[in-house]
Protein backbone atom coordinates (compact mmCIF):
# COMPACT_ATOMS: atom_id res chain seq x y z
CA UNK A 1 0.00 0.00 0.00
CA UNK A 2 1.32 3.10 -0.94
CA UNK A 3 1.94 6.14 1.47
CA UNK A 4 -1.02 7.92 0.11
CA UNK A 5 -3.58 5.26 0.21
CA UNK A 6 -2.46 4.05 3.47
CA UNK A 7 -3.01 7.82 4.98
CA UNK A 8 -7.08 7.53 2.93
CA UNK A 9 -7.59 4.47 5.00
CA UNK A 10 -6.38 6.13 8.22
CA UNK A 11 -8.75 9.11 7.36
CA UNK A 12 -11.72 6.90 6.62
CA UNK A 13 -11.03 4.73 9.79
CA UNK A 14 -11.01 7.98 11.83
CA UNK A 15 -14.21 8.72 10.16
CA UNK A 16 -15.69 6.04 11.54
CA UNK A 17 -14.26 6.74 14.86
CA UNK A 18 -15.77 9.93 15.32
CA UNK A 19 -18.94 8.98 13.86
CA UNK A 20 -19.33 5.90 16.45
CA UNK A 21 -17.79 8.41 19.25
CA UNK A 22 -20.87 11.39 18.62
CA UNK A 23 -23.44 8.47 18.27
CA UNK A 24 -22.33 7.14 21.62
CA UNK A 25 -22.37 10.23 23.06
CA UNK A 26 -25.71 11.15 22.07
CA UNK A 27 -26.93 7.79 23.12
CA UNK A 28 -25.46 9.03 26.85
CA UNK A 29 -27.86 10.41 29.76
CA UNK A 30 -27.92 13.75 30.60
CA UNK A 31 -28.89 17.23 30.12
CA UNK A 32 -29.35 17.70 26.45
CA UNK A 33 -26.82 20.72 26.33
CA UNK A 34 -24.18 18.55 28.12
CA UNK A 35 -24.67 16.23 25.27
CA UNK A 36 -24.53 18.52 22.60
CA UNK A 37 -20.78 20.09 24.35
CA UNK A 38 -19.43 16.53 24.37
CA UNK A 39 -20.44 16.18 20.77
CA UNK A 40 -18.77 19.16 19.48
CA UNK A 41 -15.76 18.54 21.34
CA UNK A 42 -15.42 15.22 20.09
CA UNK A 43 -16.12 16.38 15.81
CA UNK A 44 -13.61 19.82 16.78
CA UNK A 45 -11.15 16.91 17.54
CA UNK A 46 -10.71 15.59 14.02
CA UNK A 47 -8.02 16.68 12.89
CA UNK A 48 -8.88 16.50 8.94
CA UNK A 49 -11.39 19.12 9.32
CA UNK A 50 -9.06 21.43 10.37
CA UNK A 51 -12.10 22.85 13.08
CA UNK A 52 -10.69 24.93 15.65
CA UNK A 53 -11.99 24.11 19.33
CA UNK A 54 -15.08 26.91 18.63
CA UNK A 55 -18.43 25.70 17.59
CA UNK A 56 -21.84 26.21 18.31
CA UNK A 57 -25.31 24.99 17.98
CA UNK A 58 -28.73 26.86 16.88
CA UNK A 59 -31.91 25.37 17.01
CA UNK A 60 -35.09 26.13 15.05
CA UNK A 61 -37.94 28.07 16.09
CA UNK A 62 -40.23 27.86 12.97
CA UNK A 63 -43.17 29.59 13.89
CA UNK A 64 -40.96 32.37 13.82
CA UNK A 65 -38.51 31.47 11.57
CA UNK A 66 -35.21 32.09 13.13
CA UNK A 67 -31.99 30.27 14.69
CA UNK A 68 -32.11 30.64 18.66
CA UNK A 69 -28.43 30.25 19.94
CA UNK A 70 -28.79 26.88 22.32
CA UNK A 71 -24.59 25.99 23.07
CA UNK A 72 -21.64 26.90 22.52
CA UNK A 73 -18.19 25.32 22.24
CA UNK A 74 -15.03 26.71 23.11
CA UNK A 75 -14.23 30.45 23.79
CA UNK A 76 -16.86 33.20 22.30
CA UNK A 77 -17.04 36.82 23.46
CA UNK A 78 -19.96 38.33 25.13
CA UNK A 79 -20.50 40.41 22.56
CA UNK A 80 -20.84 37.32 19.92
CA UNK A 81 -23.28 35.46 22.84
CA UNK A 82 -25.85 38.49 22.97
CA UNK A 83 -25.42 39.67 18.89
CA UNK A 84 -26.60 35.57 17.73
CA UNK A 85 -29.01 34.85 20.47
CA UNK A 86 -31.33 35.08 17.92
CA UNK A 87 -31.00 34.93 13.62
CA UNK A 88 -33.76 34.89 11.44
CA UNK A 89 -33.90 32.65 8.66
CA UNK A 90 -31.86 34.29 5.43
CA UNK A 91 -29.65 36.62 7.28
CA UNK A 92 -25.98 35.39 7.36
CA UNK A 93 -24.24 32.09 6.88
CA UNK A 94 -26.17 30.31 9.45
CA UNK A 95 -29.52 31.94 8.29
CA UNK A 96 -28.79 30.42 4.66
CA UNK A 97 -28.21 27.44 5.59
CA UNK A 98 -31.77 27.19 7.69
CA UNK A 99 -33.48 28.66 4.60
CA UNK A 100 -31.51 26.48 2.30
CA UNK A 101 -31.47 23.45 4.29
CA UNK A 102 -27.94 22.56 2.34
CA UNK A 103 -24.65 22.56 3.97
CA UNK A 104 -22.25 25.51 3.62
CA UNK A 105 -18.79 26.33 3.81
CA UNK A 106 -16.79 29.76 3.58
CA UNK A 107 -13.36 30.07 3.65
CA UNK A 108 -12.89 33.11 5.11
CA UNK A 109 -15.56 35.64 7.20
CA UNK A 110 -14.24 38.82 5.86
CA UNK A 111 -13.76 38.00 2.53
CA UNK A 112 -16.47 35.97 1.87
CA UNK A 113 -19.88 38.54 1.22
CA UNK A 114 -22.72 35.90 2.55
CA UNK A 115 -20.82 36.96 6.32
CA UNK A 116 -22.65 39.91 7.17
CA UNK A 117 -22.55 39.75 10.59
CA UNK A 118 -18.95 40.77 12.05
CA UNK A 119 -18.01 41.64 15.69
CA UNK A 120 -15.19 44.13 17.17
CA UNK A 121 -13.05 41.19 17.75
CA UNK A 122 -13.50 39.16 15.25
CA UNK A 123 -10.36 37.41 14.20
CA UNK A 124 -10.13 35.99 10.32
CA UNK A 125 -11.65 32.15 10.23
CA UNK A 126 -13.75 30.10 7.66
CA UNK A 127 -16.72 28.04 8.50
CA UNK A 128 -18.47 25.34 8.05
CA UNK A 129 -21.90 25.19 8.16
CA UNK A 130 -24.13 22.16 8.62
CA UNK A 131 -28.03 21.96 8.80
CA UNK A 132 -29.48 19.43 11.63
CA UNK A 133 -32.01 17.50 9.64
CA UNK A 134 -34.47 14.55 11.34
CA UNK A 135 -36.45 12.83 8.20
CA UNK A 136 -36.02 16.01 6.00
CA UNK A 137 -37.29 18.62 8.92
CA UNK A 138 -34.62 21.03 9.84
CA UNK A 139 -34.35 20.85 14.05
CA UNK A 140 -31.34 23.24 13.92
CA UNK A 141 -27.87 24.55 12.54
CA UNK A 142 -24.51 23.91 13.17
CA UNK A 143 -21.41 25.76 12.90
CA UNK A 144 -17.89 24.90 12.62
CA UNK A 145 -14.87 27.50 12.95
CA UNK A 146 -11.74 27.13 10.33
CA UNK A 147 -8.47 27.91 9.78
CA UNK A 148 -8.70 30.86 6.94
CA UNK A 149 -8.89 29.37 3.42
CA UNK A 150 -8.34 25.45 4.13
CA UNK A 151 -7.41 22.61 2.61
CA UNK A 152 -10.99 21.48 2.65
CA UNK A 153 -10.85 17.70 3.34
CA UNK A 154 -12.50 15.87 0.64
CA UNK A 155 -15.68 14.23 2.69
CA UNK A 156 -15.99 16.86 4.99
CA UNK A 157 -19.54 17.06 3.70
CA UNK A 158 -20.70 13.36 3.80
CA UNK A 159 -19.13 13.34 7.04
CA UNK A 160 -20.78 16.24 8.59
CA UNK A 161 -24.01 15.91 7.37
CA UNK A 162 -24.19 12.20 8.96
CA UNK A 163 -23.29 13.88 12.40
CA UNK A 164 -25.68 16.08 11.67
CA UNK A 165 -28.35 13.40 11.15
CA UNK A 166 -27.48 12.02 14.34
CA UNK A 167 -27.21 15.22 16.22
CA UNK A 168 -30.87 16.02 14.96
CA UNK A 169 -32.35 12.98 15.90
CA UNK A 170 -30.65 12.95 19.68
CA UNK A 171 -32.47 16.30 19.76
CA UNK A 172 -35.66 15.55 18.48
CA UNK A 173 -35.55 12.23 20.65
CA UNK A 174 -34.91 14.63 23.80
CA UNK A 175 -38.32 16.60 22.55
CA UNK A 176 -40.24 13.40 22.69
CA UNK A 177 -38.48 12.19 25.88
CA UNK A 178 -39.93 15.33 27.66
CA UNK A 179 -43.28 15.40 25.97
CA UNK A 180 -43.68 11.91 26.93
CA UNK A 181 -42.31 12.91 30.87
CA UNK A 182 -44.89 15.99 30.82
CA UNK A 183 -47.92 13.74 29.77
CA UNK A 184 -46.47 10.95 32.26
CA UNK A 185 -46.68 13.42 34.68
CA UNK A 186 -49.78 15.41 33.64
CA UNK A 187 -51.81 12.36 34.06
CA UNK A 188 -50.71 11.72 37.29
CA UNK A 189 -51.50 14.73 38.62
CA UNK A 190 -54.64 14.32 36.70
CA UNK A 191 -55.79 11.38 38.17
CA UNK A 192 -55.03 12.42 41.55
CA UNK A 193 -56.79 15.98 41.28
CA UNK A 194 -59.82 13.87 39.94
CA UNK A 195 -59.60 10.67 42.38
CA UNK A 196 -59.64 13.37 45.14
CA UNK A 197 -62.64 15.78 43.61
CA UNK A 198 -64.42 12.47 43.54
CA UNK A 199 -63.53 11.21 47.05
CA UNK A 200 -64.79 14.79 48.44
CA UNK A 201 -68.07 14.89 46.13
CA UNK A 202 -68.93 11.18 47.27
CA UNK A 203 -68.40 11.77 50.83
CA UNK A 204 -70.78 15.05 50.98
CA UNK A 205 -73.16 13.04 48.27
CA UNK A 206 -73.29 10.14 50.37
CA UNK A 207 -74.57 11.76 53.24
CA UNK A 208 -77.73 12.84 51.83
CA UNK A 209 -78.72 9.60 49.88
CA UNK A 210 -81.56 8.67 52.08
CA UNK A 211 -83.38 12.30 51.65
CA UNK A 212 -82.44 12.66 47.99
CA UNK A 213 -82.67 9.89 46.11
CA UNK A 214 -81.86 11.54 42.78
CA UNK A 215 -78.45 12.25 44.70
CA UNK A 216 -77.55 8.37 43.66
CA UNK A 217 -77.85 8.72 39.83
CA UNK A 218 -76.19 12.24 39.73
CA UNK A 219 -73.02 10.39 41.68
CA UNK A 220 -72.95 7.64 38.90
CA UNK A 221 -73.10 10.34 36.07
CA UNK A 222 -70.10 11.99 38.09
CA UNK A 223 -68.20 9.03 38.59
CA UNK A 224 -68.99 7.67 35.14
CA UNK A 225 -67.48 11.08 33.19
CA UNK A 226 -64.69 11.25 35.66
CA UNK A 227 -63.46 7.95 34.71
CA UNK A 228 -64.83 8.01 31.31
CA UNK A 229 -62.18 11.22 30.90
CA UNK A 230 -59.30 9.27 32.39
CA UNK A 231 -59.37 6.57 29.73
CA UNK A 232 -60.19 8.88 26.66
CA UNK A 233 -56.73 10.74 27.99
CA UNK A 234 -55.21 7.49 28.75
CA UNK A 235 -56.24 6.10 25.45
CA UNK A 236 -54.86 9.43 23.87
CA UNK A 237 -51.43 9.64 25.63
CA UNK A 238 -51.01 5.96 24.57
CA UNK A 239 -51.52 6.34 20.76
CA UNK A 240 -48.94 9.61 20.89
CA UNK A 241 -46.62 7.67 22.72
CA UNK A 242 -47.16 4.75 20.25
CA UNK A 243 -47.09 6.29 16.88
CA UNK A 244 -45.24 9.70 18.05
CA UNK A 245 -42.07 8.36 20.03
CA UNK A 246 -42.22 4.47 18.10
CA UNK A 247 -42.29 5.96 14.30
CA UNK A 248 -38.80 8.42 15.64
CA UNK A 249 -37.13 5.24 17.50
CA UNK A 250 -37.89 3.74 14.33
CA UNK A 251 -36.34 6.13 11.81
CA UNK A 252 -33.01 6.34 14.46
CA UNK A 253 -32.88 2.47 13.62
CA UNK A 254 -32.67 2.72 10.08
CA UNK A 255 -30.48 5.64 9.90
CA UNK A 256 -28.22 3.61 11.90
CA UNK A 257 -28.85 0.39 9.97
CA UNK A 258 -27.95 2.91 7.10
CA UNK A 259 -24.91 3.83 8.79
CA UNK A 260 -24.14 0.10 9.50
CA UNK A 261 -24.17 -0.36 5.76
CA UNK A 262 -21.29 2.00 5.74
CA UNK A 263 -19.01 0.79 7.86
CA UNK A 264 -15.89 -1.02 6.75
CA UNK A 265 -16.95 -5.05 6.60
CA UNK A 266 -13.21 -5.72 8.45
CA UNK A 267 -14.03 -3.43 11.11
CA UNK A 268 -16.06 -6.00 13.22
CA UNK A 269 -15.67 -4.19 16.73
CA UNK A 270 -17.67 -1.16 14.95
CA UNK A 271 -20.47 -3.94 13.48
CA UNK A 272 -20.63 -5.17 16.73
CA UNK A 273 -21.57 -1.85 17.88
CA UNK A 274 -23.67 -0.46 15.89
CA UNK A 275 -25.64 -4.00 16.12
CA UNK A 276 -25.91 -3.35 19.87
CA UNK A 277 -26.79 0.23 19.56
CA UNK A 278 -29.61 -1.41 17.18
CA UNK A 279 -30.47 -3.92 19.67
CA UNK A 280 -30.76 -0.75 22.77
CA UNK A 281 -33.31 1.06 20.07
CA UNK A 282 -35.16 -2.39 19.70
CA UNK A 283 -35.42 -2.57 23.38
CA UNK A 284 -36.79 1.14 23.94
CA UNK A 285 -39.20 0.31 21.11
CA UNK A 286 -40.39 -2.25 23.21
CA UNK A 287 -41.16 -0.74 25.85
CA UNK A 288 -42.59 2.62 24.76
CA UNK A 289 -44.94 -0.28 22.53
CA UNK A 290 -45.25 -1.82 26.45
CA UNK A 291 -46.18 1.84 27.92
CA UNK A 292 -48.76 1.86 25.54
CA UNK A 293 -50.24 -1.15 26.08
CA UNK A 294 -50.43 -0.49 29.87
CA UNK A 295 -52.30 2.98 29.15
CA UNK A 296 -54.72 1.41 26.75
CA UNK A 297 -54.56 -2.16 25.43
CA UNK A 298 -56.05 -2.18 22.20
CA UNK A 299 -57.54 -5.42 22.42
CA UNK A 300 -59.81 -4.10 25.07
CA UNK A 301 -61.53 -2.23 22.37
CA UNK A 302 -61.09 -4.71 19.55
CA UNK A 303 -61.87 -7.74 21.20
CA UNK A 304 -63.72 -6.84 24.39
CA UNK A 305 -63.45 -7.73 28.41
CA UNK A 306 -62.69 -11.62 28.01
CA UNK A 307 -59.94 -11.31 25.69
CA UNK A 308 -58.32 -8.47 27.52
CA UNK A 309 -58.28 -10.82 30.65
CA UNK A 310 -56.83 -13.51 28.90
CA UNK A 311 -54.24 -10.94 27.13
CA UNK A 312 -53.66 -9.31 30.16
CA UNK A 313 -53.21 -12.74 32.86
CA UNK A 314 -50.84 -14.04 29.83
CA UNK A 315 -48.84 -10.55 30.93
CA UNK A 316 -48.76 -11.05 34.88
CA UNK A 317 -48.10 -15.08 34.06
CA UNK A 318 -45.08 -14.01 31.75
CA UNK A 319 -43.82 -11.27 34.57
CA UNK A 320 -44.71 -12.73 37.90
CA UNK A 321 -44.81 -16.36 37.45
CA UNK A 322 -48.43 -16.94 38.78
CA UNK A 323 -50.84 -19.26 37.13
CA UNK A 324 -54.53 -18.11 36.33
CA UNK A 325 -57.95 -20.40 35.51
CA UNK A 326 -60.31 -17.90 33.47
CA UNK A 327 -63.39 -18.53 33.09
CA UNK A 328 -65.31 -16.15 31.18
CA UNK A 329 -68.60 -16.08 30.16
CA UNK A 330 -69.82 -19.36 28.57
CA UNK A 331 -71.92 -17.43 25.62
CA UNK A 332 -70.82 -14.34 23.74
CA UNK A 333 -72.27 -11.28 25.45
CA UNK A 334 -72.15 -7.58 24.55
CA UNK A 335 -71.94 -5.25 27.21
CA UNK A 336 -71.41 -1.40 26.93
CA UNK A 337 -68.10 -0.13 26.51
CA UNK A 338 -67.40 1.78 29.52
CA UNK A 339 -68.54 -0.58 31.81
CA UNK A 340 -65.92 -3.58 29.83
CA UNK A 341 -63.05 -0.49 30.58
CA UNK A 342 -64.26 -0.40 34.05
CA UNK A 343 -64.60 -4.61 35.08
CA UNK A 344 -61.11 -4.34 33.26
CA UNK A 345 -59.62 -1.92 35.63
CA UNK A 346 -60.90 -3.70 38.52
CA UNK A 347 -59.64 -6.65 37.23
CA UNK A 348 -55.90 -4.95 36.86
CA UNK A 349 -56.05 -3.38 40.22
CA UNK A 350 -57.11 -6.59 42.17
CA UNK A 351 -54.54 -8.29 40.77
CA UNK A 352 -51.97 -5.81 41.61
CA UNK A 353 -52.75 -6.50 44.92
CA UNK A 354 -52.37 -10.07 45.01
CA UNK A 355 -48.72 -9.42 43.60
CA UNK A 356 -47.85 -6.80 45.90
CA UNK A 357 -49.58 -8.56 48.92
CA UNK A 358 -50.82 -11.84 48.48
CA UNK A 359 -48.02 -14.10 48.07
CA UNK A 360 -50.52 -16.23 45.54
CA UNK A 361 -49.18 -19.06 42.88
CA UNK A 362 -52.12 -19.02 41.38
CA UNK A 363 -55.49 -16.77 40.50
CA UNK A 364 -59.48 -17.59 39.80
CA UNK A 365 -60.90 -15.68 37.62
CA UNK A 366 -64.68 -16.29 36.74
CA UNK A 367 -67.48 -13.79 34.88
CA UNK A 368 -70.58 -14.52 34.37
CA UNK A 369 -74.06 -13.61 34.43
CA UNK A 370 -76.44 -14.75 37.39
CA UNK A 371 -80.17 -14.02 37.43
CA UNK A 372 -80.08 -10.24 36.02
CA UNK A 373 -76.58 -9.64 37.96
CA UNK A 374 -73.07 -9.70 36.15
CA UNK A 375 -70.68 -11.22 38.29
CA UNK A 376 -66.94 -11.37 38.35
CA UNK A 377 -65.45 -13.48 41.40
CA UNK A 378 -61.20 -12.94 41.86
CA UNK A 379 -60.30 -16.07 44.55
CA UNK A 380 -56.29 -16.36 44.99
CA UNK A 381 -53.94 -18.71 47.21
CA UNK A 382 -51.98 -16.55 48.78
CA UNK A 383 -51.84 -15.52 52.62
CA UNK A 384 -55.16 -13.84 52.89
CA UNK A 385 -56.04 -10.25 53.65
CA UNK A 386 -56.21 -9.28 57.28
CA UNK A 387 -59.96 -7.85 58.15
CA UNK A 388 -59.08 -4.60 59.19
CA UNK A 389 -57.10 -3.93 55.73
CA UNK A 390 -60.51 -4.78 53.84
CA UNK A 391 -61.86 -1.21 55.21
CA UNK A 392 -58.29 0.63 55.61
CA UNK A 393 -58.70 4.23 54.24
CA UNK A 394 -55.44 4.28 53.27
CA UNK A 395 -56.06 0.69 50.91
CA UNK A 396 -56.18 3.24 47.98
CA UNK A 397 -56.70 0.32 45.80
CA UNK A 398 -59.72 -1.27 47.46
CA UNK A 399 -61.05 2.16 47.37
CA UNK A 400 -60.69 2.50 43.88
CA UNK A 401 -62.55 -0.76 43.03
CA UNK A 402 -65.43 0.14 45.20
CA UNK A 403 -65.99 3.62 43.58
CA UNK A 404 -65.66 2.29 40.16
CA UNK A 405 -68.47 -0.13 41.25
CA UNK A 406 -70.79 2.39 42.95
CA UNK A 407 -70.61 4.48 39.45
CA UNK A 408 -72.61 0.98 38.25
CA UNK A 409 -74.75 0.57 41.22
CA UNK A 410 -73.05 -2.28 41.88
CA UNK A 411 -71.18 -3.95 45.10
CA UNK A 412 -68.37 -5.71 46.28
CA UNK A 413 -67.54 -8.08 48.49
CA UNK A 414 -63.67 -8.69 49.81
CA UNK A 415 -62.99 -11.64 51.72
CA UNK A 416 -59.71 -13.49 53.06
CA UNK A 417 -58.96 -16.25 55.83
CA UNK A 418 -55.49 -16.52 56.66
CA UNK A 419 -53.27 -19.34 54.45
CA UNK A 420 -56.91 -19.61 52.18
CA UNK A 421 -55.86 -16.61 49.93
CA UNK A 422 -58.35 -13.73 49.39
CA UNK A 423 -61.72 -13.27 47.46
CA UNK A 424 -63.22 -10.43 45.71
CA UNK A 425 -66.64 -10.36 44.51
CA UNK A 426 -68.40 -8.36 42.70
CA UNK A 427 -72.11 -8.01 40.94
CA UNK A 428 -73.75 -5.35 38.88
CA UNK A 429 -76.80 -5.10 38.25
CA UNK A 430 -77.73 -5.32 34.22
CA UNK A 431 -80.70 -4.48 32.66
CA UNK A 432 -81.93 -6.71 29.66
CA UNK A 433 -82.76 -5.21 25.98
Amino acid sequence: MTSISKNSADNITEEYRILHKVAQILQSSGELENILQNALRAITGFEELKVENKAGIFLVDESQKVLRLFTTFGEFSKEFIEKEKEVPFGDCLCGRVAESGQMLMSESCFSDPRHERTFSDMTAHGHYIIPLKSSDKLVGVMFLYTNTNPDWYKHSQEVLVSIGGLIANAIEKKKVDDELEQYRSHLENLVKLRTGELTNANAQLLGEVESHKKTQDELRQLSIQTEKIREEEKCEISRKVHDELGQLLTAMKMDLLQLDKRLPKEDVELHQRADSVVSLIDDTIKSVQGIAMELRPPILDAFGLCEAIAWQADEYKKRYGIQFDINCFQKHMELEKDLEIALFRIFQESITNVVRHAEATQVKIKVSLENDQLVMKIQDNGVGIQKDKIEDSNSIGLIGIRERIRSWNGEVQISGETGQGTRVEIRIPITKS
